[in-house]
């Protein structure tokens, strides 16, 4: 027993400093402690069954060979020759050699999620992390068809800051953007800039508001463009007139209409004519 014991020691050893890992980094991978770790190595304990059988899958080796250190089934030369055969063939098509996956996660982590992690390729990967790029993507910083993060970059993106094709967030900027600051083709939010806005203040090639809009074709209480519908309205001839156009004359409008709206929807309304 006791020489079994000083085998399983100095082969758990091995294979732990193969795979780079220190006690502490093993014992949080195995559920124990680094002493328990320790304590093997040294053969001053041993693991009962249910911990040799989660170490040998672990390592990806028998019991027999972690106890003894003989691996078992060593295949022939004739077979190992007919292995590479078989890797070398092309895979066939729809077979899953042939699809795409490609998967990283960092050993760094920050409250239990890894720093980085990677995870893409054709099917439903998901990434979740600090920094996460994948299929669907979460993360302070996300990346991915689907993603969800402070800043996200996606084609549906949600969050804080979010850039994409459909982007929802407090800052958006997409196609379709919908959010407190909306820059898009089409923008639905409180502050609009785009081809199509609809919002509280929208400025717009044709924009349509419930205060202010500033556009082409501008629909609101308060309007300013080449079209123009509301109360208070200021007709625009050509697009020169913008570069021409006093921003105090815009911000009189938006004063008569609506006196306690705020100095920050006034600006967005007269930042182009700055």
């Amino acid at each position: 027993m006791e020489n079994r014991q000083m085998q399983f020691s100095e082969n758990f050893q091995n294979l732990r400093k193969e795979k780079g890992l220190s006690q502490e980094e093993l014992g949080e991978m195995l559920s124990v402690s680094r002493q328990t770790i320790s304590k093997w190595e040294k053969g001053t304990a041993y693991p009962d069954m249910l911990n040799l059988v989660t170490i040998s899958q672990f390592f990806s080796v028998s019991t027999d060979e972690l106890i003894s250190g003989k691996k078992e089934d060593i295949p022939s030369e004739e077979a190992v020759e007919s292995e590479k055969e078989e890797s070398s063939l092309p895979a066939e098509s729809g077979s899953s050699e042939s699809s795409f996956h490609l998967e990283y996660e960092s050993r760094l982590k920050i409250k239990n999620l890894p720093l980085v992690h990677i995870n893409c390729g054709f099917g439903g990967y998901k990434a979740k992390g600090v920094i996460a790029i994948g299929n669907f993507a979460t993360g302070i910083f996300s990346v991915g068809l689907i993603a969800k993060g402070l800043i996200s970059i996606g084609v549906l993106s949600l969050g804080v800051i979010a850039f994409g094709v459909l982007a929802l967030a407090l800052l958006s900027v997409g196609c379709i953007s919908a959010g407190i600051v909306a820059i898009a083709g089409i923008g639905v939010g409180i502050m609009n800039l785009s081809g199509i806005g609809f919002g509280v203040v929208s400025v717009a090639g044709c924009a349509f508001s419930t205060h202010v809009s500033i556009g082409g074709v501008a629909y609101a209480p308060v309007a300013v463009g080449y079209v123009v519908k509301g109360d208070e309205t200021m007709l625009l001839q050509n697009l020169s007139d913008i570069s021409v156009t006093d921003s105090e004359s815009v911000l009189a409008l938006i004063n008569a209409k609506f006196p306690d709206l705020p100095e920050i929807l006034k600006f967005w309304a007269t930042m182009i004519f700055k």
